[in-house]
């Protein structure tokens, strides 16, 4: 068995069997955690973005405290956000993540306002809930490609 690496990011294994030549692609996925308290948003999200074979939830939660440690453990490459929480507002929350973890985060929520404060206080992105989910699988995958 011998590996030919295609990408960076992709790993493709060659094997000869039996005078047969077998091709396997890993593709690296992108690790993302969500917070939203929205339950029945959260479970479909993760659901979504689990079928893209690129892309992996490792984890979600559903409010503000605690939640710098839950994304922590998790250790995801990007953290899709809300902006509002029964229990703290989603820029706070941004501006911990950034200064603390330094992990990217896009922000996924019903308001169209306050787009501009997200992108001020250091989002990667900003969506609002309804836009194309292809938008968002696009902002995760351009995660660390820049």
């Amino acid at each position: 068995m011998f590996s030919i690496y295609s990408s960076i990011q992709d790993l493709e294994l060659q094997s000869l069997e039996d005078g047969k030549l077998t091709t396997e692609v890993k593709i690296s996925q992108k690790k993302v955690f969500v917070v939203d308290d929205n339950r029945f948003f959260l479970e479909s999200l993760v659901f979504l973005l689990n079928r893209q074979k690129d892309i992996k939830v490792v984890g979600t939660y559903h409010r503000a405290r605690g939640v710098l440690q839950k994304i922590k453990a998790a250790q995801p490459d990007v953290v899709i956000l809300d902006v509002q929480l029964p229990d703290g507002d989603g820029i706070s929350i941004l501006q911990e993540i950034k200064s603390q973890l330094g992990i990217p985060v896009i922000m996924l929520t019903i308001y169209e306002e306050g787009r501009e404060r997200a992108m001020k206080n250091g989002a990667y992105a900003y969506l609002v809930k309804g836009e194309e989910l292809d938008i968002l699988y696009q902002k995760i995958r351009q995660i660390g490609e820049i």
